[in-house]
This record gives C-alpha cells, sequence and structure tokens, in this order.
C-alpha cells in the first residue's frame, strides 16, 4: 500500500461489495449505509495493517524501475498528436519544440520574422498548458 490511490480504490471496493451484499436494507438512509460501508472497509484496512505490516523491500538508492531514454519525449510527441484541442499549426509547433527545435530555426523554416514565431509559440503552449490542465482534472 504504497500509494493513496490503491488504500482508496481498495476501501471503496470493500464498501461497494458490503452495499451490495444487503441491497434491500430502504430503512436506512442511502448516505447513512455508504458512510457505514466506508467505515467498516477502514476498519477491515486497518485491521489488516495490523496483522501484516508494511516492510520496505528496496534497499538505499535502488530504482523503482527502469525508464528508457527518451520514453518521455515520445510519450509527449503522442499526447500532442492526439490531442483534440490543437490545430494543425499547433501539432507543428509543439512537435517541433519537443524535439528540441527553437524559434530561430522554426522561423526561417516557415519564413517568418523571429518575433512573430516566438508569438506563435507562446500561443501553443497557452494552449498546451490549458489542454494539460483540463487532462489533470479529467483523470
Amino acid at each position: 500500500m504504497d500509494t493513496t490511490d490503491s488504500y482508496a480504490l481498495d476501501r471503496i471496493e470493500r464498501a461497494m461489495d458490503e452495499i451490495l451484499r444487503k441491497p434491500g436494507n430502504e430503512t436506512v438512509p442511502t448516505n447513512y449505509r455508504i458512510r457505514s460501508a466506508l467505515g467498516h472497509a477502514y476498519e477491515t484496512l486497518e485491521r489488516r495493517k495490523e496483522i501484516a505490516p508494511r516492510a520496505e523491500i528496496r534497499t538505499e538508492g535502488d530504482e523503482p524501475g527502469y525508464t528508457e531514454q527518451g520514453y518521455h519525449r515520445v510519450e509527449m510527441l503522442e499526447w500532442i498528436r492526439f490531442e483534440p484541442a490543437f490545430g494543425k499549426v499547433d501539432r507543428i509547433i509543439l512537435s517541433s519544440l519537443a524535439t528540441g527545435e527553437d524559434a530561430v530555426t522554426l522561423s526561417e523554416r516557415h519564413c517568418l520574422p523571429v518575433t512573430r514565431m516566438r508569438e506563435r509559440i507562446s500561443r501553443c503552449r497557452r494552449v498546451a498548458r490549458q489542454a494539460w490542465a483540463k487532462l489533470g482534472l479529467a483523470a
């Protein structure tokens, strides 16, 4: 139970099991039944912690996993490619920036003044930040 997400999911799952086992209890309001089921699930998980305390398996300095070099860039490029909030120009500029290009090379390629390209980059980044924030709220 290294993360709170797995703990919360386990607690919700146990509470749902309890509610589904006793579906016909209409005398108690739904909010109270849900709160009671979550409380029972909490008690069960706390008893589990007492029975089997969590022990650290990794030694100091061990990495929890291996991330391939360049993996984050690939993920970013895929997000840029499929994000519906981006227009065609936004995708081109953001993909170029993600692969390491800068405003000067982009302005030369698109035959624009550097100041105009910097304005476009600024607008694309604003759109990307807004799309990323919406993605975080949706998740």
